[in-house]
């Protein structure tokens, strides 16, 4: 079993095979097992419901997909809570992708004013992202993730065997996240994408360890180091100030948030060649690597006013805007202002 820690109270276990032993992987590391379990109804069946029997706790589905990452799924979590006598000093584990665990954990946050929770992602995003570091929300209409905290999960359980349920495409969408770590601070890890993706459905437990445990790493560093996104934090953005408004744009209907982040590092790399703070090469290596990770949805339709209105309510933004994240040869930029113009042109190059 490795152990990452994230921040006081909070842990990354990575162990194939941990989630079919949950209650003995709670113990082990002293933690009470939580008292209701909540999933999707796709990963429910999967997953969900045997931890839910291992740890003999009741269970809550909630529907699929980001267009139902929304307060009112918020609000039946804290009534099923309030029904199974859920208190203060008890938590609540979370299985399933990313919009599991933001849901679950941002009505962990507000349930009585804070309750403990765990997760277990099942996806590959939400194990090297939305699972690790204490981000939780849910969207609105406006926007995605406009209404959240910041409240960590005290433990999250990888146990990549559940990848092996994992459509290609979530895989491939997933792969974008780890793209993006491996560019902030780990270009080897980008050495371990070349080849893989051309063989991403048949990777061993072997590999995908490799490549999920050094993608929580680089994000546990930085969280570490800046737990509220006041500085270094922001580079985690990297690729998804568009790619966030390109989901809101889109209904949250057309890509997965791999695959609209994807489209959002292609614009900041067009971006940082334009400025000269990313060289020709650096731009064809960080291309070819997301060329590799495979097809995305298309964007030629989209109404750039559209994607202009989504961007202008971004939740990082302040009096002077909205601060991108722009790639270096060895790192990223942070707080780069683009206005609207050089967005357009930039959406246009991409169409």
């Amino acid at each position: 079993m490795e152990t990452i820690p994230v921040l006081e109270g909070h842990l990354v276990v990575l162990e194939t095979g941990a989630a079919g032993r949950l209650g003995e992987v709670l113990r082990m590391l002293g933690v009470e097992p939580p008292l209701a379990v909540a999933s999707s109804t796709t990963v429910g069946p999967l997953y969900g419901r045997r931890c839910a029997d291992l740890l003999e706790a009741p269970w809550l589905e909630l529907p699929d997909g980001e267009a139902h990452k929304r307060w009112r799924e918020v609000e039946g979590l804290c009534a099923h809570w309030l029904r199974v006598g859920l208190h203060r000093g008890q938590s609540v584990l979370a299985v399933g992708g990313g919009v599991v665990t933001d849901t679950v954990g941002f009505a962990a946050a507000v349930y009585l004013r804070g309750v403990a929770w765990v997760a277990v992602p099942t996806t590959l995003l939400a194990m090297v992202d939305a699972a690790v570091g204490g981000k939780t929300g849910v969207n609105l209409r406006e926007g995605k993730n406009l209404v959240g905290a910041f409240w960590p999960p005290r433990l999250v359980v990888v146990d990549v065997a559940t990848l092996a349920t994992l459509p290609e495409r979530e895989l491939r969408a997933g792969l974008v996240e780890v793209v993006k770590s491996a560019w902030m601070s780990d270009h080897g890890l980008l050495d371990l994408l070349d080849p893989l993706p051309r063989r991403v459905a048949d990777l061993d437990a072997e590999g995908w360890a490799e490549v999920v445990g050094r993608s929580i790493r680089v994000k546990a560093a930085v969280v570490a180091a800046d737990e509220r996104e006041h500085g270094a934090r922001k580079a985690l953005n990297l690729g998804h100030t568009l790619g966030h408004a390109l989901e809101a744009a889109t209904s949250y209907e057309r890509f997965l948030h791999g695959e609209a982040v994807a489209w959002g590092l292609r614009a900041v790399t067009l971006l940082a060649r334009r400025r000269g703070v990313l060289s020709v090469a650096g731009g064809d290596r960080l291309t070819a690597v997301l060329d590799g990770v495979g097809p995305l949805p298309e964007i030629s339709d989209l109404d750039p006013n559209a994607v202009l209105r989504h961007l202008a309510r971004d939740k990082k933004r302040d009096d002077l805007g909205v601060g991108w994240v722009l790639p270096t040869d060895d790192g990223v930029l942070l707080d780069q202002r683009v206005g609207s113009d050089e967005v357009r042109e930039i959406l246009e190059e991409l169409r």
